[in-house]
């Protein structure tokens, strides 16, 4: 019959088992420690963290390419891609989506009306799209500026003031 032997004579007897017990323990002690202090390890090592949303996401990427644009003095592209911006940002988080009979002005005014929203940032970027897009003249830089200054107002707003439901998969 194979037991253990309690009362062996030599150490090297029992050296297995120890090794064995010791392993089992030790794993058995750093996946405690792994799970309890899981949250603090994932921060740390970067991954995981807060999810986002589809439309965070889209308005990063969005934000990279208004960025991209600037510095090559293509604020006109820049501008209707701000506009755009805007009006993903108004249906994802303000659920106030442009009718497709409906201006620029006219959605502007509609987002201006809640109370809830700083009119100067709306209105710096339904100027600089209005300007990029039916102008004359090129926007300025300072046109520009201003209206990606409104956006990233508005941005902060409408994240701060909507209600995020949809949230991606990690």
């Amino acid at each position: 019959m194979i037991g253990i032997n309690f009362f062996a004579q030599d150490l090297t007897d029992l050296l297995p088992i120890l090794i064995i017990g010791g392993s089992a323990a030790a794993v058995l002690v750093i996946g405690f420690l792994i799970v309890y202090f899981r949250k603090q390890i994932m921060e740390a090592l970067g991954v995981g963290g807060v999810k986002k949303t589809m439309i965070e996401q889209e308005i990063e990427q969005r934000l990279v390419q208004i960025r991209h644009l600037a510095r090559q003095q293509m604020f006109r592209e820049a501008s209707i891609l701000m506009w755009q911006t805007m009006t993903l940002a108004s249906e994802g988080f303000l659920g106030v989506g442009r009718a497709p009979n409906e201006t620029a002005r006219q959605l502007g005014v509609k987002l201006m009306n809640r109370g809830d929203l700083d009119p100067s940032a709306i209105n710096s970027i339904v100027i600089a799209f209005e300007k990029a897009r039916y102008g004359q003249t090129p926007l300025t830089t300072q046109e520009f500026k201003d209206g990606l200054s409104g956006l990233h107002q508005f941005l902060q707003m409408a994240t701060s003031v909507g209600d995020i439901a949809e949230v991606v998969e990690e």
